[in-house]
């Protein structure tokens, strides 16, 4: 059998996989999304090629929402909103990279029907309840176990805020059921008030919880209905948290302040609880001090992939590094482009297909989805960083 026949065979049964399980009414040709999944598992290594680019019109990429991605449809989900008074974002938006396509579920909540409920949380919608458009950073997380999507944050930015009372009082988890496309708002520990805004969060695969950075750790574990705090944490303000399955570790990527240093918790081998967090200066091609990075791990190569602005005011693109977590090393990605990506926190790796799925643009430019697949033997083979680890 030829390799493009192997191919071609692995692409029909991810498209087997994902067809009866798409949130799209008019899919595209059967053929299209088989030459789609083609394309993605033929991707060139080490470079980001841009799979799909979608002009603004009523929708675009937002700087201050999270993205997640759905392992078993395959799709990414971004939800959040620029707010300020001028982007009433709140709807999850969902792109199949095998469709190439966008979904929007539902609409936007009229603004006149936000409210506060009885107990006191800032509700919306009219015929289903949604959560008032507000920034969610890296407050965007999948919980494969119970196939919703959560929102971790706060509209503390929304200035109609102002117009209702008491709004903020009781800002609770938001949980997306995928199946049936409606939210429920968890309610909050009584005795362990906390405001999400500006979360940063990770699914924890191993302990089945969701991990939330947010003056302190969090943890919600799957089928709970309440984030206990567990330990305390860095200042997680504009930071990306990621899971590395591979060690079982968590990490912190950026800083309010722009740094190229890293946070790992660390915990008791024998009990499992978290003993401290450790700020780690790894070697190799060290990247510009960075903040709001998007950035995900490689659970086939067990590294992590994120972008860095490259410094300077006149300066419009963006560098590509790998963070191997078992060597403390970085690798630059040479000869790898890409415009600057500002304010991001929409990266993820996509197991179906071993792939990075990295999404840009803005008001002025529209949506872009570009995709990368890492080969990390060549990265290294041709890396000029020499490692004594």
């Amino acid at each position: 059998m030829t390799h493009f026949s192997s191919r071609r065979i692995v692409a029909i049964q991810l498209f087997v996989a994902i067809l009866f399980i798409s949130s799209c009414n008019q899919p595209p040709d059967p053929e299209e999304q088989i030459e789609n999944i083609l394309e993605l598992l033929e991707l060139p290594a080490n470079q980001w090629v841009k799979y799909h680019h979608a002009d603004n019109g009523d929708w675009w990429k937002k700087g201050h929402a999270g993205m997640a991605y759905d392992s078993k449809r395959g799709s990414l989900l971004i939800f959040g909103s620029d707010t300020h008074g001028k982007d009433w974002d709140n709807t999850v938006h969902e792109f199949s990279p095998a469709q190439r396509r966008w979904v929007q579920h539902g609409e936007n909540s009229p603004q006149t029907s936000y409210r506060v409920d009885a107990a006191g949380i800032p509700v919306s919608g009219i015929e289903n309840t949604q959560p008032w458009a507000m920034h969610t950073y890296d407050g965007i997380e999948y919980d494969p176990v119970s196939d919703s999507l959560f929102a971790i944050a706060a509209p503390d930015h929304n200035p109609i805020g102002k117009t209702i009372s008491p709004s903020g009082k009781n800002n609770p988890i938001w949980k997306y059921a995928l199946e049936t496309q409606k939210w429920q708002a968890l309610q909050s520990n009584a005795t362990q008030k906390s405001n999400f805004f500006a979360a940063a969060t990770a699914f924890d695969t191993a302990r089945k919880a969701l991990m939330i950075c947010s003056h302190g750790l969090w943890s919600l574990k799957s089928g709970t209905q309440t984030a206990l705090k567990i330990f305390s944490s860095p200042d997680c303000l504009h930071s990306s948290m990621a899971y590395d399955s591979w060690h079982k570790d968590l990490y912190l990527f950026g800083t309010y302040r722009p740094s190229n240093l890293i946070w790992k918790l660390d915990r008791d081998i024998l009990t499992d609880e978290p003993v401290e967090w450790l700020k780690l200066a790894p070697g190799g091609d060290s990247p510009p001090p960075f903040t709001t990075t998007p950035v995900a791990f490689d659970q086939q190569a067990g590294v992590f992939l994120f972008v860095a602005d490259k410094p300077g005011k006149d300066t419009n693109s963006a560098s590509t590094f790998v963070y191997n977590p078992t060597k403390n090393q970085y690798y630059k990605l040479a000869n790898v482009h890409l415009p600057k990506v500002g304010m991001n926190f929409m990266m993820t790796w996509a197991q179906e297909y071993k792939v990075f799925f990295l999404v840009t643009g803005g008001w002025d430019n529209g949506i872009t989805v570009w995709a990368l697949r890492l080969d990390l033997k060549m990265l290294e083979a041709n890396s000029t960083t020499l490692s004594h680890s």
